[in-house]
């Protein structure tokens, strides 16, 4: 590692807020940076080595990638701090001891899974909404997509709603916990509410939502097409993220399907996006490029943009749920 300058700190802060003036990470990402620099993290001083290095385009993107990565890495250890009493386990055994206990077993809809941090992180990262804004977990369980997006970007609410009444409570604590230890380490200058509601989707008004998550690959299809027919009230520009399974409608259009992990393995990522009354995009599809997307996993086997709306499935959809086991 290499040790951090007197004179680091000072250039370290000056380039996070630049780089978060200029959209390139996060508000949240900025403080993740500035905490960094105040615990004088040695990764820094590698960070620093790669940032004095002649400029070339490759050398920025490298630099701006080992950037995000580092944030990824910080904003992942809070999370897994914050979960530390809500693993993978707890969320299985709560799902499957009430559905167990309320004879929910035939509602293949209600199996729980989790979203993998690391590659729900890239999925918010791709998709680059501007700050503000709310976002929405449809299914949200003990809470875990809601607090990565809070983490990770700067919208104005991050809310979850939960049918299960046990995944429910364990959100609430969840939240608590966030809001008596963790909020402070987020952008004290915008809003970091995040906040859950327990009872079905269906029955809540989220059509408000700028982005929208759901966990669908166990939904079956008459739930799939109630919250396609829903998704339709979402305001043209709106992101809707599926895992696989795309939504059934024409107002959509797909911007991209790729191969994830997650919690059970490896789930198809469909983001998808409200087209205008016309049936027209609202503009170019403005996703994030990596320099490992030319390498990675294509669900697809095609770019998004041509994946029209309408209902689409992946092979993944048919494994066997972990909490099941």
């Amino acid at each position: 590692m290499h040790e951090i300058s007197m004179s680091s700190p000072s250039r370290l802060l000056l380039l996070a807020s630049l780089l978060a003036r200029d959209g390139i990470i996060t508000n949240n990402g900025k403080s993740f940076l500035k905490e960094l620099v105040l615990r004088r993290d040695p990764r820094l001083g590698d960070l620093m080595e790669s940032f004095s290095t002649p400029t070339t385009k490759d050398n920025d993107m490298d630099f701006l990638e080992k950037v995000n990565d580092l944030i990824a890495e910080e904003s992942a250890s809070l999370f897994n701090e914050l979960m530390t009493d809500t693993s993978l386990e707890v969320g299985k055994k709560l799902s499957k001891d009430e559905r167990d206990r309320k004879s929910l077993n035939e509602h293949k809809s209600l199996i729980y899974g989790e979203v993998d941090y690391a590659s729900f992180y890239r999925v918010l990262r791709k998709i680059n909404t501007k700050p503000g804004g709310i976002f929405y977990d449809l299914g949200s369980g003990t809470g875990k997509a809601v607090m990565a997006a809070r983490f990770t970007r700067d919208f104005h609410k991050c809310i979850g709603i939960e049918i299960l009444e046990g995944l429910h409570q364990q959100a609430v604590k969840v939240l608590d916990k966030y809001n008596n230890q963790f909020r402070q380490y987020l952008c004290s200058g915008q809003s970091q509410y995040a906040g859950v509601h327990e009872g079905s989707f269906l029955d809540y008004q989220w059509t408000d939502g700028d982005v929208v998550f759901a966990n669908s690959t166990c939904f079956d299809d008459d739930l799939m097409d109630k919250m396609s027919r829903m998704a339709e009230g979402l305001k043209p520009g709106a992101i809707f993220v599926t895992f696989t399974k795309g939504l059934n409608s024409k107002c959509f259009e797909v911007l991209e399907r790729k191969r994830y992990k997650m919690s059970w393995g490896p789930a198809t990522v469909f983001i998808h996006r409200r087209l205008l009354p016309n049936g027209e995009p609202v503009g170019p599809p403005g996703l994030k490029i990596f320099p490992s997307d030319a390498t990675q996993e294509d669900g697809s086997g095609k770019s998004g943009n041509e994946n029209g709306g309408g209902a689409q499935l992946d092979s993944d959809a048919s494994r066997s749920d972990s909490d099941e086991d």
